[in-house]
């Protein structure tokens, strides 16, 4: 049966060899970031397979890939297109850990002249809590 397998706006289907996962609801925290001390929330999505896991701040798609680290003094840092997110390091690694090949992490600043935004070190404790619980 040729084509029996295809893609639409209700089912994702992409062969990458391994089942995937994502999130099962939404989870949105805020927290206050290690660094900076600015408030940022973080609102994690579920996404299809293959999306991958990928950051949204101020309209602008970063991809969690290192492709896109820049260089910064104790911790990582995502740009594209002179918007950046960081102190997400811990954040990914916790994904990793249980088992969320994709998702959308959209990231919102109490400031909103920021080109940059770090995430809030609270909010992995936190969202890890849901996530492995949900697993």
């Amino acid at each position: 049966m040729t084509g029996a397998f295809k893609s639409s706006t209700l089912i994702s289907w992409k062969s990458l060899g391994k089942l995937q996962q994502t999130v099962a609801k939404c989870i949105e925290r805020t927290g206050k970031a290690l660094h900076s001390g600015k408030i940022a929330t973080v609102k994690i999505s579920p996404e299809f397979a293959g999306e991958g896991r990928y950051f949204v701040y101020r309209s602008k798609l970063i991809p969690a890939s290192i492709d896109f680290a820049d260089d910064s003094p104790l911790c990582t840092t995502l740009c594209k297109d002179g918007k950046s997110v960081r102190t997400v390091e811990h954040l990914l690694s916790s994904l990793e850990a249980a088992g969320v090949d994709n998702c959308r992490i959209e990231i919102i600043s109490s400031d909103s002249e920021d080109k940059s935004v770090e995430v809030g070190i609270i909010f992995f404790f936190k969202c890890m809590c849901i996530i492995l619980r949900d697993i």
